[in-house]
Protein backbone atom coordinates (compact mmCIF):
# COMPACT_ATOMS: atom_id res chain seq x y z
CA UNK A 1 0.00 0.00 0.00
CA UNK A 2 1.17 3.39 -0.79
CA UNK A 3 -0.42 6.86 0.05
CA UNK A 4 0.68 10.03 -1.97
CA UNK A 5 0.43 13.01 0.22
CA UNK A 6 -0.13 16.80 -1.26
CA UNK A 7 -0.83 19.90 0.53
CA UNK A 8 -1.93 23.29 -0.59
CA UNK A 9 -1.73 22.18 -3.99
CA UNK A 10 -4.16 25.52 -5.03
CA UNK A 11 -4.88 23.97 -8.45
CA UNK A 12 -7.25 27.23 -9.27
CA UNK A 13 -4.18 29.04 -9.78
CA UNK A 14 -3.31 26.31 -13.12
CA UNK A 15 -4.49 26.08 -16.33
CA UNK A 16 -6.21 23.09 -17.49
CA UNK A 17 -3.86 21.54 -19.44
CA UNK A 18 -0.93 22.46 -16.29
CA UNK A 19 -3.19 20.39 -14.19
CA UNK A 20 -3.50 17.60 -16.22
CA UNK A 21 0.68 17.73 -16.15
CA UNK A 22 0.23 17.22 -12.22
CA UNK A 23 -2.62 14.54 -12.15
CA UNK A 24 -0.08 12.89 -14.50
CA UNK A 25 2.75 12.95 -12.01
CA UNK A 26 0.28 11.83 -9.74
CA UNK A 27 -0.26 8.63 -11.46
CA UNK A 28 2.93 8.08 -12.08
CA UNK A 29 3.93 8.10 -8.72
CA UNK A 30 1.89 4.49 -8.67
CA UNK A 31 0.14 4.89 -5.42
CA UNK A 32 -3.00 2.86 -4.09
CA UNK A 33 -4.76 6.43 -2.66
CA UNK A 34 -4.03 9.79 -2.50
CA UNK A 35 -4.28 11.95 0.55
CA UNK A 36 -4.81 15.72 0.38
CA UNK A 37 -4.21 18.04 4.15
CA UNK A 38 -6.29 20.91 2.24
CA UNK A 39 -6.19 23.86 0.29
CA UNK A 40 -7.34 22.37 -3.36
CA UNK A 41 -8.66 25.69 -4.97
CA UNK A 42 -11.50 27.91 -3.68
CA UNK A 43 -14.67 27.46 -2.82
CA UNK A 44 -16.19 28.33 -6.45
CA UNK A 45 -14.40 25.61 -7.98
CA UNK A 46 -13.05 23.49 -5.58
CA UNK A 47 -16.16 20.66 -6.40
CA UNK A 48 -15.11 21.12 -9.95
CA UNK A 49 -11.48 20.35 -9.46
CA UNK A 50 -12.38 17.55 -7.35
CA UNK A 51 -13.96 15.79 -9.55
CA UNK A 52 -11.82 16.29 -12.11
CA UNK A 53 -8.91 15.03 -10.42
CA UNK A 54 -10.91 12.25 -9.52
CA UNK A 55 -12.11 11.59 -13.08
CA UNK A 56 -8.25 11.41 -14.61
CA UNK A 57 -6.54 9.94 -11.76
CA UNK A 58 -9.11 7.34 -10.65
CA UNK A 59 -7.75 6.34 -7.08
CA UNK A 60 -9.34 7.30 -3.99
CA UNK A 61 -9.28 10.81 -2.81
CA UNK A 62 -8.82 11.45 0.90
CA UNK A 63 -8.87 15.18 1.25
CA UNK A 64 -9.64 17.91 4.60
CA UNK A 65 -10.18 21.00 3.33
CA UNK A 66 -7.93 24.06 4.18
CA UNK A 67 -8.90 27.88 4.12
CA UNK A 68 -8.50 29.08 0.67
CA UNK A 69 -10.76 26.26 -0.12
CA UNK A 70 -13.18 28.48 1.68
CA UNK A 71 -12.48 31.83 -0.08
CA UNK A 72 -15.38 33.35 -1.85
CA UNK A 73 -17.73 31.00 0.30
CA UNK A 74 -18.92 30.52 3.60
CA UNK A 75 -18.33 27.47 6.18
CA UNK A 76 -21.86 25.94 6.13
CA UNK A 77 -22.59 25.97 2.76
CA UNK A 78 -19.39 24.44 1.41
CA UNK A 79 -19.61 22.25 3.95
CA UNK A 80 -22.67 20.89 2.71
CA UNK A 81 -21.54 20.94 -0.43
CA UNK A 82 -18.26 18.32 0.45
CA UNK A 83 -21.06 16.03 2.34
CA UNK A 84 -22.99 16.12 -0.69
CA UNK A 85 -19.65 15.42 -3.52
CA UNK A 86 -18.72 12.61 -0.47
CA UNK A 87 -21.84 10.81 -0.75
CA UNK A 88 -22.08 10.99 -5.02
CA UNK A 89 -18.65 10.36 -6.06
CA UNK A 90 -17.26 7.21 -5.05
CA UNK A 91 -13.58 8.34 -5.34
CA UNK A 92 -13.79 11.77 -3.13
CA UNK A 93 -13.68 11.41 0.52
CA UNK A 94 -13.98 14.44 2.59
CA UNK A 95 -12.62 12.89 6.14
CA UNK A 96 -15.07 14.72 8.54
CA UNK A 97 -17.76 13.33 6.29
CA UNK A 98 -16.80 10.32 5.26
CA UNK A 99 -15.40 8.98 9.01
CA UNK A 100 -12.35 7.00 9.60
CA UNK A 101 -10.95 5.08 7.26
CA UNK A 102 -9.16 1.42 7.51
CA UNK A 103 -6.58 1.27 5.20
CA UNK A 104 -5.03 -2.21 6.29
CA UNK A 105 -1.91 -2.68 7.75
CA UNK A 106 -3.19 -1.78 11.00
CA UNK A 107 -3.88 1.83 10.10
CA UNK A 108 -6.62 3.97 10.19
CA UNK A 109 -7.26 7.27 8.40
CA UNK A 110 -9.03 10.31 9.59
CA UNK A 111 -8.85 13.66 9.65
CA UNK A 112 -10.76 17.58 10.36
CA UNK A 113 -9.95 20.82 8.64
CA UNK A 114 -9.13 22.48 11.93
CA UNK A 115 -8.50 26.45 11.88
CA UNK A 116 -6.24 28.34 13.31
CA UNK A 117 -6.87 29.89 16.58
CA UNK A 118 -4.95 32.30 17.70
CA UNK A 119 -3.69 31.11 20.92
CA UNK A 120 -0.12 30.54 19.99
CA UNK A 121 1.70 33.92 19.54
CA UNK A 122 1.29 36.92 20.47
CA UNK A 123 -2.74 37.99 18.80
CA UNK A 124 -3.56 41.04 20.85
CA UNK A 125 -0.22 42.97 19.19
CA UNK A 126 -0.25 41.18 16.23
CA UNK A 127 -0.39 43.56 13.36
CA UNK A 128 -1.17 41.03 10.80
CA UNK A 129 -4.24 40.67 8.80
CA UNK A 130 -4.70 37.86 6.81
CA UNK A 131 -6.94 37.38 3.31
CA UNK A 132 -8.92 34.74 5.58
CA UNK A 133 -10.75 38.09 7.09
CA UNK A 134 -11.57 39.23 4.20
CA UNK A 135 -12.16 35.75 1.93
CA UNK A 136 -14.46 34.23 4.26
CA UNK A 137 -17.92 34.68 4.90
CA UNK A 138 -17.78 34.18 8.23
CA UNK A 139 -14.88 35.83 9.20
CA UNK A 140 -15.13 38.91 7.36
CA UNK A 141 -18.53 39.71 9.41
CA UNK A 142 -16.82 38.83 12.50
CA UNK A 143 -13.78 40.99 11.74
CA UNK A 144 -16.37 44.02 11.07
CA UNK A 145 -16.98 43.63 14.55
CA UNK A 146 -13.49 44.21 15.68
CA UNK A 147 -10.31 42.52 16.53
CA UNK A 148 -11.61 40.24 19.47
CA UNK A 149 -14.81 39.35 17.43
CA UNK A 150 -12.81 37.28 14.82
CA UNK A 151 -10.65 35.80 17.38
CA UNK A 152 -13.52 34.45 19.23
CA UNK A 153 -14.98 33.20 15.50
CA UNK A 154 -11.24 31.66 14.70
CA UNK A 155 -11.59 30.09 18.33
CA UNK A 156 -15.26 29.07 17.56
CA UNK A 157 -14.18 27.27 14.65
CA UNK A 158 -11.15 25.84 15.68
CA UNK A 159 -12.50 24.29 18.88
CA UNK A 160 -15.12 22.31 17.08
CA UNK A 161 -12.98 21.07 14.72
CA UNK A 162 -10.47 19.95 17.72
CA UNK A 163 -13.72 18.07 19.47
CA UNK A 164 -14.57 16.47 16.61
CA UNK A 165 -11.34 15.29 16.26
CA UNK A 166 -11.01 13.95 19.40
CA UNK A 167 -14.04 11.90 19.01
CA UNK A 168 -12.98 10.65 15.58
CA UNK A 169 -9.89 9.32 17.38
CA UNK A 170 -11.38 7.89 20.52
CA UNK A 171 -14.06 6.11 17.70
CA UNK A 172 -11.09 5.19 15.49
CA UNK A 173 -9.23 3.35 18.41
CA UNK A 174 -11.61 1.91 20.35
CA UNK A 175 -13.18 0.03 16.82
CA UNK A 176 -10.00 -0.77 14.97
CA UNK A 177 -7.46 -1.04 17.40
CA UNK A 178 -4.83 0.26 15.19
CA UNK A 179 -1.31 0.56 15.69
CA UNK A 180 -0.98 3.62 13.30
CA UNK A 181 -2.99 5.96 12.57
CA UNK A 182 -2.88 8.71 10.37
CA UNK A 183 -4.20 12.09 10.78
CA UNK A 184 -4.88 14.93 8.08
CA UNK A 185 -5.67 18.83 9.04
CA UNK A 186 -4.71 21.40 7.50
CA UNK A 187 -3.70 23.88 10.27
CA UNK A 188 -0.70 22.90 12.08
CA UNK A 189 -0.64 21.80 15.71
CA UNK A 190 1.92 22.97 17.39
CA UNK A 191 3.89 25.81 17.31
CA UNK A 192 7.34 23.76 16.39
CA UNK A 193 5.69 22.47 12.74
CA UNK A 194 4.90 26.12 12.25
CA UNK A 195 8.28 27.31 9.85
CA UNK A 196 9.07 30.51 8.27
CA UNK A 197 12.29 30.34 6.83
CA UNK A 198 13.56 27.07 8.40
CA UNK A 199 12.65 28.95 12.10
CA UNK A 200 9.13 28.71 13.99
CA UNK A 201 6.78 31.58 13.07
CA UNK A 202 7.26 34.70 14.85
CA UNK A 203 4.42 35.63 17.64
CA UNK A 204 2.96 38.02 14.87
CA UNK A 205 2.22 35.58 12.67
CA UNK A 206 1.65 32.04 14.80
CA UNK A 207 -1.70 33.24 15.70
CA UNK A 208 -2.86 32.72 12.28
CA UNK A 209 -0.61 29.61 11.07
CA UNK A 210 -1.53 26.91 14.13
CA UNK A 211 -3.86 26.02 16.08
CA UNK A 212 -3.44 25.28 19.80
CA UNK A 213 -6.36 23.26 20.39
CA UNK A 214 -5.65 20.74 17.42
CA UNK A 215 -2.11 20.30 19.45
CA UNK A 216 -3.53 19.77 23.21
CA UNK A 217 -6.39 16.87 21.51
CA UNK A 218 -2.97 15.07 19.65
CA UNK A 219 -1.27 14.90 22.44
CA UNK A 220 -3.73 13.89 24.94
CA UNK A 221 -4.67 11.13 22.83
CA UNK A 222 -1.34 10.17 21.87
CA UNK A 223 0.21 9.89 25.48
CA UNK A 224 -3.01 7.95 26.42
CA UNK A 225 -2.16 5.45 24.00
CA UNK A 226 1.59 4.94 23.93
CA UNK A 227 1.35 1.88 21.66
CA UNK A 228 0.38 3.19 18.76
CA UNK A 229 2.25 5.35 16.54
CA UNK A 230 0.59 8.93 15.44
CA UNK A 231 1.08 10.48 12.19
CA UNK A 232 0.21 13.88 11.06
CA UNK A 233 -0.04 15.67 8.30
CA UNK A 234 -0.75 19.33 7.46
CA UNK A 235 -0.25 22.26 5.67
CA UNK A 236 -1.14 25.92 5.46
CA UNK A 237 2.29 27.32 5.88
CA UNK A 238 4.02 26.33 2.81
CA UNK A 239 7.06 25.54 4.73
CA UNK A 240 8.27 22.15 5.29
CA UNK A 241 8.87 20.89 9.11
CA UNK A 242 9.16 17.69 10.82
CA UNK A 243 8.04 18.02 14.68
CA UNK A 244 8.00 14.90 16.83
CA UNK A 245 5.94 16.12 19.64
CA UNK A 246 6.43 12.79 21.47
CA UNK A 247 7.86 9.02 21.57
CA UNK A 248 4.55 8.45 18.84
CA UNK A 249 3.34 11.67 17.62
CA UNK A 250 5.01 12.73 14.97
CA UNK A 251 3.80 15.93 12.70
CA UNK A 252 4.91 16.85 9.42
CA UNK A 253 3.95 20.49 7.40
CA UNK A 254 4.42 20.43 4.25
CA UNK A 255 5.71 22.90 1.45
CA UNK A 256 4.25 24.64 -1.29
CA UNK A 257 4.64 27.44 -3.71
CA UNK A 258 2.04 28.94 -6.01
CA UNK A 259 1.45 27.38 -9.37
CA UNK A 260 3.97 24.60 -8.43
CA UNK A 261 2.08 22.18 -6.99
CA UNK A 262 4.37 18.99 -5.81
CA UNK A 263 3.95 15.36 -4.52
CA UNK A 264 5.10 15.53 -0.66
CA UNK A 265 5.91 12.20 0.23
CA UNK A 266 4.98 8.55 -0.89
CA UNK A 267 3.73 6.43 2.45
CA UNK A 268 4.49 2.97 2.47
CA UNK A 269 2.29 0.79 4.85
Amino acid sequence: MKLIWLTDIHLNFLSKEDRMDFYQRIIAASGNKILISGDIAEAPSVSKILKEMADIIQKPIYFVLGNHDYYHGQVDSLRQEMSALTKNKTLLHWLPISGVQDLGHQTILLGEDCWADGRYGDYANSRVILNDSRMINDLFQSNILGKYSLLEKMQQLADKDAEQLKISLVDGIKNYHPKKVIVLIHVPPFREACLHEGRISSDDFLPFFSSKATGGILMQIAQENTDIEFLVLCGHTHSKAHWQACDNLTVKSGSAEYTRPEIQEIIAL
